[in-house]
């Protein structure tokens, strides 16, 4: 092979290369823009809060407030001795109910899920319920069941994070245990 046919079929290869991969950039979204698109899109019965409307909740404890943020579970391998788990800062007043906003519930954190929030709700499926996580993801999954478990006073607010960036302060929970009470 002559050096200009090693060149005809070099070029020819970036030249596929550019059209292949510009029209498989073009097909697929950013993972950035179906996240947003996931948060826009949400059961018409769950409406959307801002962080003044949070300020006015929070002062007023006008609602319940559920942060559904995930919990770090040590290690089974690691020494328990050598395991200090993350704090949880939320929200002032807020319950933390974490890992129930996760894509898939075991039986026993789905019973947990339905059991704090009737407790905390005192059965009542119109109480006001507020979900948030650290960003929004989780505690629209949560939210969103909880519209299917039949309650019907869901609001959500994007997050701790966007309370911290408002300047607002972030208090130490603990996680809520369900009741041994049967």
């Amino acid at each position: 092979m002559s050096i200009i046919q090693h060149f005809k079929t070099f070029l020819a290869l970036i030249i596929f290369s550019f059209i292949f991969f510009n029209y498989a950039k073009g097909e697929n979204p950013k993972k950035s823009d179906v996240k947003l698109k996931e948060w826009e899109e949400h059961s018409e019965n769950i409406t959307i809060l801002d962080t003044d409307d949070m300020q006015v909740i929070v002062k007023k404890r006008s609602a319940l407030l559920l942060d559904v943020w995930k919990k770090d579970i040590r290690p089974e391998k690691l020494d328990p001795k050598k395991w200090i788990p993350a704090q949880r800062y939320t929200l002032p007043g807020a319950k933390w109910i974490p890992n129930v906003g996760l894509e898939t519930l075991t039986p026993e954190l789905r019973n947990y899920f339905e059991e704090t929030v009737k407790r905390l709700t005192k059965g009542n499926k119109d109480a006001k319920i507020v979900f948030f996580c650290r960003r929004g993801y989780y505690s629209k999954i949560a939210a969103e069941r909880l519209v299917k478990m039949g309650y019907t006073n869901i609001f959500l607010y994007p997050g701790t994070d966007l309370w911290e960036d408002a300047g607002k302060k972030l208090v130490i929970v603990k996680p809520e245990v369900m009741s041994s009470k049967k």
